[in-house]
């Protein structure tokens, strides 16, 4: 199965790990372009990266994951703990995992929602499945 990952910046080298697991469990994996980029500079500053980068890079970044994302089976969505709220998503992951549901893709949650997240009616009416950091609970 291909599964596409997505998640904070600031989560990358919890994707890159998850990732290289999940090749270990059979699955193909394809990562974002920004954390492609991260690890082939060997730097995972979530704050040198958006600074390094015009908004137009930006945007064909984004553009390309979106490909990637409809391309996938499935989609796992790395969401650890962030300024204090658990099961942290950010702006362009709750935009990934809507596009995702339109796609029709099987969405897959890391880790469970804070149960005061104000997103969390929107993301769980997706059917988003939280798997409790189980990878061998992805399939399609």
């Amino acid at each position: 199965m291909m599964v596409f990952l997505c998640g904070s910046m600031d989560f990358y080298p919890k994707l890159i790990e998850v990732s290289r697991k999940l090749e270990q469990l059979g699955h193909q994996v394809e990562i974002p372009i920004s954390a492609k980029m991260m690890v082939e500079e060997n730097n995972f500053s979530a704050q040198d990266f958006k600074n390094k980068y015009t908004s137009k890079e930006k945007k064909k970044f984004f553009r390309l994951n979106l490909s990637n994302i409809e391309k996938s089976d499935a989609v796992l969505i790395i969401n650890e703990s962030k300024n204090g709220i658990p099961g942290y998503l950010g702006t362009s992951v709750i935009m990934e995992i809507g596009i995702s549901f339109y796609l029709n893709k099987k969405i897959y949650l890391l880790n469970k929602l804070a149960d005061d997240a104000p997103y969390k009616p929107e993301v769980q009416s997706f059917d988003v499945e939280v798997i409790n950091n189980d990878l061998g609970k992805i399939h399609v």
